[in-house]
This record gives C-alpha cells, structure tokens and sequence, in this order.
C-alpha cells in the first residue's frame, strides 16, 4: 500500500524504472553531487525491490506481468558518467563564455569596494567562484562538476542581476530580490534541500536528504 491507503502499480513502476535506467545510462542524468554510475544503481535496487512485491502481490510465479521478466540491469561502475566528451566540451566552451562576460568581469573589479554587507547580501564571492569552480573541475576532470555548467545561461543571469546590484543598489527595491544560486556548492543551504530517491520497508519509493536525486532544479538564494 501506498502512504495514502492506494495500492502501489508495481508494474507501472517497473515501466517507469527500467525507460528511467535507460535514460540515465545513454544520456545521464543532471544530478548535482552524485555520478551516473551512483543513480544508476539505486535505479536497479529499485527495480529489485518492485519486482520482490510484486512476488508477494501475485504469490506466485504465474500472471506476472511481463516486464517482471526483463533482465535486472547490469551493475555498473559507480564512476560511471554517460557523454564523458560531450560533458567535457560543453563544459570548455562554457569556460570560454564565462570568462569572456562583461558582466563577471565588472563584478570582479567592483567587489573589492563592496562593504561585507553587500557581499553577503548579493552573494558575490559565490557568483565570482562559479568560474573558479568550473575551472577547477576541468583541470580534475571532474565531470559531475561540469556537467552543471553544459548550460551557462543562468550563470550569466547571475552576473547580470549582481552587475545591475552594483551599479544600482537602490534596483534590490523594484527587481527580485534573490539571486540565482546556480552551484550547490555555493549555497550553504542547498545541501538541506538536495533528496534521494529510495525504498522505505514496504518497498515503496520514498525521499531522503543525504544522498543522490536524479533530477535538480535551481534554488534561489
């Protein structure tokens, strides 16, 4: 049973995790923290996991649905990242935009002026590490990193809206005041809200805080 007293489609779920293993194998998933290899294998215990209820649904091996039939996944390596040139050459054109951005490069030669408040307030020192971040990742190959940076365009509405921030204080009264925080690794609070799909006793998929999600949003700071 579900948590709302519904009877849980295992099979649909089944459906759902082997298309999900497919994807994340092929085409990766965008989590922020965790590699592929790390989301696909809580896909496949999740597949296992369907597949021991629906024993115990049917008890029995007959008028099992046919998807209970497919193969288990392979294990793979925890290491594992689909697209590993793909990510890296996003990620090198994506440096390429970023260190050429007026914007970032007026907020660099502009926060030493700023008072800590202002610092804080804007969160500059995290939107002028988003380069920093990025470089770094390159230099270890660290594809997890980089894979957050294939698509550069919130980064540069972050320079953007701290540009603007500091050329015009008073502009915190008539646009939004929250920045985009577009790297966890900037934003002290982000780890609190990062969740991990798994299993509770019965079997059911349930949310935990402290390990892999397979699909993030960005979180406004």
């Amino acid at each position: 049973m579900s948590k709302r007293g519904q009877r849980t489609d295992y099979a649909a779920e089944l459906e759902k995790s082997y298309a999900r293993w497919d994807e994340v194998f092929t085409k990766g998933g965008s989590d922020p923290f965790w590699t592929d290899g790390v989301n696909l294998e809580l896909v496949r215990n999740r597949i296992i996991s369907c597949k021991q209820q629906l024993e115990k649904q049917e008890n029995s091996l007959f008028g099992l649905p046919d998807i209970y039939y497919r193969e288990l996944p392979p294990e793979v390596d925890c290491n594992y990242m689909a697209r590993p040139d793909e990510i890296r050459e996003n990620a090198r054109k994506a440096m390429e935009i970023i260190d050429a951005d007026e914007n970032l490069k007026f907020v660099r030669e502009q926060s030493a002026s700023l008072s800590e408040k202002q610092l804080k307030q804007w969160s500059i020192p995290a939107i002028i590490n988003y380069a920093e971040n990025l470089r770094r990742a390159i230099a270890k190959d660290d594809l997890v990193i980089m894979r957050r940076y294939e698509h550069p365009d919130s980064y540069l509405e972050s320079f953007e809206s701290a540009a603007m921030r500091i050329r015009d204080p008073e502009c915190t009264r008539r646009i939004n005041d929250n920045l985009t925080i577009c790297d966890p690794e900037d934003d002290e609070d982000f780890m609190d809200d990062c969740s991990e799909t798994e299993q509770d006793e019965d079997g059911e998929i349930s949310e935990s805080e402290s390990e892999p999600e397979e699909d993030f949003q960005l979180r406004l700071f």
